[in-house]
């Protein structure tokens, strides 16, 4: 009886062993490149007028995205040396007020304490010095110029909703055939179409060009002249979710906010 025991206890132990040893391998900092939604932050999820995301880039050591409302960026401090640490420093945003800023107020607190992280390769947590999470990161999809297929209701320019510009006898939109290469749309007045343009090697880089418009005056127009200077400024976009899309000019800003 005493030899049978003793050699199950053996034969548990290897089993326990065993699989210890094929748990998974940390996850290497260099995952952590990219953009990612900001999904959750100290439990809660991470509603604002905006969508939070934090793009990082590993190689240069620097963080930037939007915190909400304002856009932030800071520099990444790693310990190559040690998996599983990683913390920001001097982070800084832009002075924007928005109707909701407690998630902004939340997230950039919880980023100056974050001194971690765990998770895979498409949901990663960042934590504070004891484990406990603070913000839960998930990856954004792979984006391409076919990412804007189909029509996108214009809501906001310049983060002002189409509302609170002024009256307008079209609901803004633009429609993007990207097989053709092609945009189509309403500017509030008149109807409009042209060309979309993108740098080689830049999938998130987009310019309009050899747009042209109707020309019926009428009610919408003060919004419409506010559209079609924010359209001339796009140089790129920001591919939120499925139904929301940023296009940004040269600086960074948010020109127009589309929504399916």
């Amino acid at each position: 009886m005493k030899k049978r025991s003793l050699l199950g206890t053996i034969l548990l132990s290897g089993i326990i062993m065993t699989g210890c040893g094929s748990s998974k391998t940390a996850l290497e900092v260099n995952a952590l490149n990219g953009d990612w939604n900001i999904a959750t932050v100290n439990g809660q999820q991470a509603t604002a007028d905006k969508q939070p995301y934090l793009k990082l880039n590993l190689q240069d050591k620097e963080i930037y995205g939007c915190a909400g409302c304002n856009r932030i960026n800071g520099q990444i401090e790693i310990n190559e040396n040690e998996t599983g640490k990683i913390s920001f420093g001097q982070i800084g945003s832009t002075r924007m007020l928005c109707n909701n800023m407690a998630t902004e107020t939340a997230i950039l607190e919880a980023l100056n304490k974050v001194k971690g992280y765990e998770g895979t390769e498409n949901e990663v947590i960042l934590t504070d010095a004891k484990g406990n999470a603070l913000l839960t990161l998930v990856k954004r999809p792979e984006i391409s110029l076919e990412s804007l297929k189909g029509k996108w209701n214009i809501t906001h320019v310049y983060g002002i909703s189409i509302d609170e510009l002024g009256e307008v006898e079209n609901k803004p939109f633009l429609e993007f055939d990207t097989d053709k290469k092609t945009v189509h749309g309403n500017a509030g007045c008149n109807i409009i179409n042209g060309v979309v343009e993108q740098t080689e090697g830049a999938k998130t880089s987009l310019k309009f060009n050899q747009m042209i418009s109707t020309m019926k005056s009428g009610i919408g127009m003060a919004v419409e002249s506010k559209i079609m200077e924010a359209i001339n400024q796009v140089s790129g976009f920001t591919f939120e979710n499925e139904k929301r899309i940023i296009l940004n000019d040269a600086n960074g800003n948010n020109a127009l906010t589309l929504v399916k």
